[in-house]
Formats: C-alpha cells, structure tokens, sequence
C-alpha cells in the first residue's frame, strides 16, 4: 500500500518565504542586462532616505526610455530596500540576494568578496560628494579647516585611494595648524572608511580631534533639521552623496553654502 505524505499549508508557507531569502546560485548574472531575469533577488537602500537607492531607481528610469520591459523585469526583481549602503553589501556577500546596487569605492574595498558589474555608462548615474560647516555649529573655524584638509592635496590622495574620484583641479598641500578642541562630523554611511582615514590624519596635522556619526543621509539631515547641531554631540560638519539632502539644508538655513570634494558612480555586485 502506498503512504501518501501529506504536508500542513503552513509549513508550505515557510518552505516559500525562506526560500525567497537566498540568492539563486543557478542564474548566472555577467552582465548588467542578467538583472532583469527571472528569480533574481536585487537589494537597493531605500530610495527615500538613502541616496544610492534614489540613484538605483534614477538609473532604472534611464534604462526605461530604451528598454522599458527590461527596467520592468529588474524593478520587479527589487526584493530589499535597506537602510544603508552598507546593509546592501552585507546581504550581497552573505549571498542573501544575488546582486545589489552600492557606489563604486564601497564595492573597491570588498573587491575580495565580490564582483563588480559595470553599469552601461548612458544610463548611469555619477553622484558628486558634498560637505559644509553647519550654520550653527559651535566650532566652525575648526569645521573650516577640516573642509580645506579634504579638499588639500593630502585630502583627495586619500579620496582616490578609496576608489573616489577627485574635483579639486591641482589641489595645493595643506597648511599644517595647530587646533584645539573637537568637532563632530556626520557623515552618509557609504562614506565611513575613507572619511575615519581623513580624520585620523586631520588630527595627526592639527590636534584637532573628529568624532564621528555615520547613517544615511536621509536620517542625518531629519537630524540636522531636528536642532542635533554644535553641542557635544551635535554636528558641526555634514558631508553627503547627495546635493538634494545638502540644498535642503541650504534652504531651510542650516548651512550657508557647500564645496563638491569627490565623485563617484553606481555599480552592482554579486558574490564571488
């Protein structure tokens, strides 16, 4: 006599939700246009508060004036909005999903754990970085100086070792001073590793110390605009992927004006 094996709907249920969850190493992705095919998962940061996913959905829409079934087919591969770059990254190299869409430098630095697909350069986007002293913050001849070091010959040496590229045309050495005192730098979290290094040797030349607070740049400027400026832990620098977070505090008062110090562009990656 056969023995039928019957399983409850709800462990069905599980068996699907987990298995939407790991990448499907069956699909080869190569190129870019290998987004739009069936079962891939896609992770983004999400678009309302984190730059790269505003770009990612930017170069979608590119893509959709020349091929809209194939910007289709990638948006729907979307299964991830994430709340940082960094977040992105993570679910790509634990394979959570089989690509996701992260700036250039951050994708340089994890070149052992994954692999870049280029984005086709007439439908990408190249983000330029921005940085300003806070109109009310409580050190800004120090927040000054700090802007001059990253914009310095030292400073975009630092950027391009980072997969950064520079603005400055023939950027001049930095005057060394001598600083007292801190300031707080809040900075878009894709930033974090190239922005620690300008510190550290911020504060090697100046003795000025920087202490940081790093998240996406949607969560930094809700903060700004919240009053967290000068104080202790209040910032006195903001430094963004993004010139829309950086002229909305431009308009609403909280900085008087902006420099561009580097450049970058999107990728996407998949596991190695």
């Amino acid at each position: 006599m056969k023995k039928i094996l019957i399983i409850p709907i709800s462990m069905l249920v599980i068996i699907t939700v987990l298995s939407g969850c790991t990448t499907n190493s069956n699909i080869a992705i190569t190129k870019f246009e290998d987004l739009g095919k069936g079962g891939i998962t896609i992770a983004i940061g999400n678009p309302e508060h984190v730059p790269a996913g505003k770009y990612a959905m930017e170069v979608i829409n590119n893509l959709r004036e020349s091929n809209p079934e194939l910007a289709e087919k990638i948006e729907n591969n979307i299964v991830s909005k994430d709340v940082t770059v960094r977040a992105v990254l993570d679910k790509v190299i634990t394979r959570e999903v089989d690509a996701g869409f992260i700036y250039k430098p951050d994708a340089i630095m994890e070149r052992d754990k994954v692999k870049i697909i280029e984005i086709p350069k007439e439908i990408n986007v190249f983000p330029e970085y921005s940085i300003a002293v806070l109109r009310d913050s409580d050190n800004k001849k120090e927040g000054v100086e700090f802007i001059k070091f990253i914009i310095s010959k030292e400073g975009q040496e630092i950027l391009k070792k980072y997969g950064y590229s520079d603005t400055v045309r023939d950027p001049k050495p930095y005057t060394q001073k001598h600083l007292n005192g801190s300031i707080v730098v809040y900075g878009g979290a894709g930033m974090t590793n190239m922005l620690k290094e300008m510190g550290k040797e911020f504060e090697r030349k100046t003795g000025c110390r920087v202490n940081f607070l790093f998240a996406s740049s949607g969560t930094l400027t809700q903060r700004i605009e919240g009053g967290a400026v000068g104080g202790e832990n209040g910032a006195d620098v903001f430094a963004t992927p993004s010139l829309r977070y950086m002229e909305i505090l431009k308009r609403d008062g909280f900085v008087e004006d902006y420099k561009i110090f580097a450049k970058s562009e999107l990728v996407v990656v998949i596991p190695k």
